[in-house]
C-alpha cells in the first residue's frame, strides 16, 4: 500500500508523521487490497482535522474527523475508515 502524508497549514513533526503512518496500517490489516492511502492533516482554529482517502479496487473510500487532539483525530479518522472498509469488503465477498 503505497501511503502520501501530508500537512496543510503547519508543519508535522516527523513523530506525527510516523504515528499517522502507522495507524493506517490497522486499515491494510483488514483488508489487504488497499493500493493506496492518503493521510491529510489539516489544523485551524485550534482544531486538526484528520481527512482518510483509501482508494481500493473499483472503490474509492473517504473519512474526516476533527477534534481539539491531533492524535485523537488520527485515531477516529482510521477507526471510522476501519468501520467502512470492512463493509465494503463484505460486500465484495458476497457478489
Amino acid at each position: 500500500m503505497l501511503i502520501e502524508f501530508t500537512a496543510r497549514h503547519f508543519h508535522a513533526p516527523d513523530n506525527i508523521r510516523s504515528y499517522a503512518k502507522n495507524e493506517v496500517q490497522r486499515i491494510k490489516a483488514k483488508f489487504d487490497r488497499i493500493t493506496h492511502c492518503k493521510i491529510i492533516l489539516f489544523h485551524e482554529n485550534n482544531l486538526y482535522t484528520t481527512e482518510i482517502n483509501v482508494s481500493l479496487p473499483s472503490h474509492r473510500l473517504n473519512v474526516k474527523e476533527t477534534t481539539h487532539n491531533m492524535t485523537k483525530s488520527i485515531d477516529k479518522a482510521v477507526d471510522k475508515m476501519i468501520i467502512r472498509v470492512k463493509k465494503v469488503k463484505e460486500k465484495m465477498i458476497t457478489h
